[in-house]
């Protein structure tokens, strides 16, 4: 039991709790609280059922005894006010209770080595820090590996805490190696041992270097366990430390199970790069989780919104253009899978990445054409997600972007190079999607209706053109989070007059866009603008509108002049002859307005009512009826073309800029339109730094009303209550979210499967939290990415389960066995010189170090995959810091590798000139190794992209100088890493091993003076002048003669052994020729 507190009021809130104080409770019932000791914690938790009689005994008291008796009506749950540091009953050394899955994952996890993969939100976080903690201890060294930086910050942060609590090491840390740690820093720290997260490239470094010491190695927990590949160097770490330590542990965790179904037996690959045998599987509907999660649901309220019209005709067009893209590309492009490639798929971020990783190896055979619809996919990809999450003004800034950046290309290609240019912008349902969104943002006024002087002068002072009506509509997800928060506040009011606590509300974003879209129209909710247009009635939602929109149309149009303004010339260079253009834009402006005048009321309106309102539906412009006659929107007298709405928005933005040179914008209503809601954006954050730093913009101003309201600012700002305190946060930063903050309400403005089962396990945690609110737009591209998403996790666990039972790995699985010798690698290249074979795949004991062939790598290679094939393969790669080449085979020859980006960039900026010119100055033999990926084309330009002109910056010109300013040096042509392995064992056949201290040192003074170069380039360029002398003969005269003048002695004989007869006689004749003839 507790001891209460000296005082009955602790912060202003009654915490003496009397058997009288029982007596006058409802039902003489109350909540108990007062559990501290762990066996009475157990006792209540696990034998007490509902019914059971106990006796009430009071200890804190004058007389100890028993106060009187008592019944359970409720089963045992968590103290939840021993874990809120605000409440008076806190306890620092209190930690919530682990589900009881949690406790089965880890006992699986320690019982043996296994890739254990988890549903997102089901807290994968708390399982790998209490792994940690388990395996990490001073005598044993782990590493964490793949681990990103905020998991390193989450388990600094749960390290924390577990250490105020009971029972728990306190030497449990994390200790971080990055770049800024000297080798000797990291040496001392692997001596230490515990756990140590260090980047791949670092470790695998130190491991071949022997800074590591392989006694104190215990094992590797391995984060992120989808994105490691056989080319990863994690793999690669792994397997030396599997070599170097053969008892080590691996484990492995993952919360991305769609990765492990993509591809031929992806689980399989990644068990054997991870040389695991076993997997666990956890998906959400598994029983134990399912049943627990069951019994601790929390209240839910559903709110579907609908779509307004306009957002409805967005929605389809965007679709549209969409299908008909990707009806394009199958068509062009055979290889796509059009099972795979389709609307529904699109939906998804990974969709982007799947259509490239199917074009990739035809990449080069592909027009320009093909290769720009693959663009416009991804464009119009992201295009969908911005109907419902952008703003209607800042979508149609996005839209007029897209369509200015597309006319510059156009300006900026000729005619014969302008198929890449996006299509989808000629089609009609384009237009239809740039009409569509202009019509949420404004319409230009009907040329019989005349403007109001006051309306006029207001939409001056706003800096808003004169001639056009502001539509604005309001995004109606807003419309609704305001009237919840309205909810929830005459609620709390409620309880707290019952004297009921009651948390902050938090609502959770999809991104931190749309949180500061929530902030400022929270913040100016209670601020209104309103226009007196002649031409619209009482419920037109155009005469009204809140102050955040009116600032967001302020910024579309000083952008527009200033996009305008800045592409000018270039537009003007791509467009028609003025004349033309003039007549065109003036038949279809005339054609624009019936549209407008008819479609705004439509689209501007808005449901107001709760999830269950209606809207008005109109049938999708492209589903037509027939009629007779010609289709209006067929014909395009009612939508405009993209190209007519974005140059009236480009006049209307430059009569703003016009008229604001000739008005004055620092008037106090212009100057509260830009900074008004600046104050109350800070008071929902509660941020004092955030306050401090508008006060003192203020200061700025010199101005007495802004000091004034200074002086006030105590009185109108401090630290709100609980119950009055709004949180606005991303999904991104929701890990560890709801156990700091502890809210009682939560608001989804966006749907998130993670997020809700965090809420779920925060619910099982015996959390204060009464109600949940999940928006959600219906029958919407964003409902149909959330319910794709459900059910492609639950398709991908159950695959996952089905391959799990068909699983093949070999009994000898560990990666420490999985490399070969190269007389193994030797015997393949021989049987198929050109295979691209794994070479992984096979193993020959060759366990003997000194027999291994040597290379010596640069560091700054260990970020590219062909250090670990070539460990693989049985190399002994000895990294080093070298100064000339990225990997010496032997004394006399230096590879330069160079992947496609880096060789277009040191082509560009003269690097690859001074690395080629160091190789051939210190060693007889230099290479350029041009590697390309594994399943990329093998093709360093696309079909049809050599034109008949010699380009000088063209990579083949370039590399054509290259070779000609360096006629020793030679280019390798490898198609993948794997290729590159076998091209060095031929390389490396019969050859010595290099000279490691050598290879270090070649390139620096201590060497220079020592050797400079192979060659003295002064007599090389005489000798290679002479008669019969070229490029291809010099170097046996130079080999077998130190100077000019032995060449000179040199016999006719000697000279054609060496060069032959006919080269022999010129440079003979010409040396021994009297300069009297």
């Amino acid at each position: 039991m507790k001891a209460e507190p000296e005082s009955r009021l602790v912060n202003g809130v009654d915490v003496k709790f009397s058997i009288d104080d029982l007596c006058q409770m409802k039902d003489s019932t109350s909540h108990w609280d007062g559990v501290r000791n762990y066996e009475a914690r157990n006792i209540l938790r696990d034998q007490m059922k509902i019914g059971d009689k106990v006796l009430f005994y009071h200890s804190n008291c004058k007389m100890p005894g028993i106060a009187g008796t008592a019944a359970v009506v409720r089963e045992g749950y968590p103290d939840h006010t021993a874990f809120d540091p605000s409440h008076p009953y806190y306890d620092p050394k209190s930690k919530e209770d682990s589900p009881k899955w949690f406790m089965a994952i880890l006992n699986e996890l320690l019982d043996q080595d296994a890739l254990c993969i988890i549903a997102r939100g089901l807290g994968m976080e708390r399982i790998l820090a209490e792994l940690c903690r388990v395996c990490s201890t001073r005598q044993a060294l782990v590493f964490l590996i793949n681990a990103s930086d905020e998991d390193e910050d989450r388990l600094k942060h749960s390290f924390m805490q577990m250490r105020s609590g009971e029972g728990v090491d306190q030497e449990t840390e994390l200790a971080v190696v990055k770049n800024e740690t000297n080798s000797s820093s990291r040496a001392q720290l692997y001596r230490t041992g515990g756990l140590i997260s260090v980047t791949s490239r670092i470790l695998i470094v130190d491991l071949l270097n022997g800074l590591v010491p392989v006694e104190l190695v215990t094992g590797a927990i391995v984060c992120n366990a989808s994105r490691i590949t056989a080319e990863s160097i994690e793999a690669f770490v792994l397997r030396v430390i599997q070599q170097q330590s053969p008892q080590s542990f691996v484990k492995a965790l993952s919360d991305a199970p769609e990765a492990f179904t993509l591809g031929f037996a992806p689980l399989e690959k990644t068990l054997k790069v991870l040389g695991l045998r076993h997997v666990h599987l956890w998906p959400r509907f598994q029983v134990d989780i399912q049943k627990e999660l069951a019994a601790a649901s929390a209240p839910v309220v559903e709110l579907r919104q609908p779509l307004t019209r306009a957002m409805v005709e967005l929605q389809q067009a965007a679709l549209d253009c969409v299908s008909a893209t990707i009806s394009e590309l199958c068509s062009s492009a055979k290889v796509i899978d059009q099972e795979t490639v389709n609307v529904e798929s699109s939906l998804f971020r990974f969709f982007d990445a799947m259509v490239k990783r199917q074009l990739q190896p035809y990449w080069h055979r592909l027009s320009a054409r093909i290769r720009g619809m693959v663009t416009d996919l991804a464009l119009l990809r992201h295009l969908t997600e911005l109907i419902t999450v952008y703003d209607c003004v800042s979508l149609q800034k996005y839209l007029d972007t897209l369509l200015l950046s597309s006319r510059s290309m156009q300006g900026a290609m000729s005619s014969a190079s302008s198929g890449s240019a996006a299509t989808w912008l000629a089609s009609d349902s384009a237009n239809i999607l740039f009409a569509v969104s202009r019509s949420r943002v404004f319409r230009r006024l009907a040329n019989n209706v005349q403007m109001p002087l006051n309306t006029k002068d207001k939409l001056r002072s706003l800096g808003l053109p004169e001639n056009i009506v502001p539509v604005l509509e309001v995004p109606p997800k807003l419309q609704l989070l305001a009237q919840i928060l309205d909810e929830i506040g005459a609620t709390n009011c409620a309880a707290t007059r019952q004297g009921k606590d009651s948390g902050p509300v938090l609502i959770m974003a999809g991104s931190s866009r749309e949180c500061r879209l929530i902030r400022s129209y929270l913040a100016s909710l209670h601020e209104t603008i309103r226009f007196d247009i002649p031409e619209t009635t009482e419920d037109d939602d155009c005469c009204e509108h809140p102050r955040m929109m009116i600032d967001l149309l302020q910024g579309f149009f000083r952008w527009k002049a200033h996009a305008n303004s800045g592409n000018n010339k270039l537009l003007n260079a791509s467009r028609p002859s003025s004349l033309q253009n003039k007549k065109s834009l003036n038949a279809t402006n005339s054609a624009t307005q019936p549209y407008s005048r008819n479609d705004s009321r439509g689209s501007g309106s808005s449901s107001n009512s709760r999830g269950g309102g209606q809207t008005h539906r109109a049938p999708p412009p492209s589903k037509r009826r027939r009629v007779r006659g010609a289709s209006t929107a067929g014909s395009g007298v009612l939508r405009a073309p993209a190209e007519v709405l974005e140059q009236e928005s480009a006049e209307l933005a430059a009569s703003v800029k016009a008229g604001a040179e000739s008005h004055n914008h620092s008037d106090a209503a212009s100057r509260d339109a830009l900074l008004g809601f600046g104050i109350h954006e800070t008071r929902g954050d509660q941020h004092e730094t955030a306050a401090l730093d508008a006060a003192n913009l203020y200061l700025d101003e010199e101005d007495a009303d802004w000091a004034e309201a200074l002086e006030t600012f105590d009185e109108s700002f401090g630290i709100l209550p609980k119950s009055e305190t709004i949180a606005i946060y991303s999904y991104s930063s929701r890990h560890g979210l709801l156990e700091s903050l502890r809210p009682t309400h939560i608001v989804m403005y966006d749907p998130e499967p993670a997020f809700i089962r965090d809420i779920e396990l925060y619910q099982t945690l015996g959390a204060p939290l009464k109600q949940v609110y999940f928006l959600v737009y219906d029958n919407s591209i964003e409902e149909q990415r959330y319910l794709s998403a459900i059910r492609r996790e639950r398709e991908s666990f159950e695959k996952l389960i089905r391959d799990k039972s068909t699983l093949v790995i070999p009994i000898n699985s560990s990666i420490a066995s999985s490399s070969i010798s190269p007389s193994k690698v030797l015997l393949n290249a021989a049987i198929a010189s050109r295979s691209h074979r794994n070479a992984r795949d096979s193993s020959l004991a060759e366990d003997d170090e000194e027999l291994r062939p040597t290379i010596v790598v640069d560091t700054r290679e260990f970020r590219s995959p062909l250090p670990s094939l070539l460990h693989a393969a049985g190399f002994c790669v000895v990294p080093r810091t070298i100064d000339i080449g990225d990997y010496i085979l032997h004394d006399n020859l230096a590879i330069e590798r160079k992947s496609l980006p880096d060789l277009i960039g040191s082509l560009r900026s003269g690097r690859l000139y001074n690395q080629a010119e160091a190789m051939i100055r210190h060693y007889a033999y230099a290479a350029l190794l041009i590697e390309f990926e594994v399943n990329t084309s093998f093709s360093l330009q696309a079909m049809g992209g050599v034109t008949a002109d010699i380009q000088i910056g063209s990579i083949n010109s370039q590399l054509a100088m290259l070779v000609l300013a360096f006629p020793r040096l030679r280019i390798i042509w490898s198609s993948s890493p794997y290729e590159t392995v076998n091209i060095f064992v031929e390389l490396k056949r019969n050859a010595q091993e290099p000279d490691i201290e050598r290879a270090v040192a070649m390139g620096t003074d201590d060497t220079a003076v020592e050797r400079e170069s192979i060659y003295s380039q002064s007599p090389v360029s005489l000798l290679q002048s002479l008669p019969g002398v070229n490029l291809r003969n010099y170097q046996k005269l130079a080999g077998k003669y130190k100077n000019i003048c032995e060449i000179c002695k040199a016999s006719k004989k000697e000279l054609e052994e060496l060069l032959g007869s006919e080269c022999a006689a010129k440079l003979y004749d010409f040396l021994h020729l009297s300069t009297t003839d």
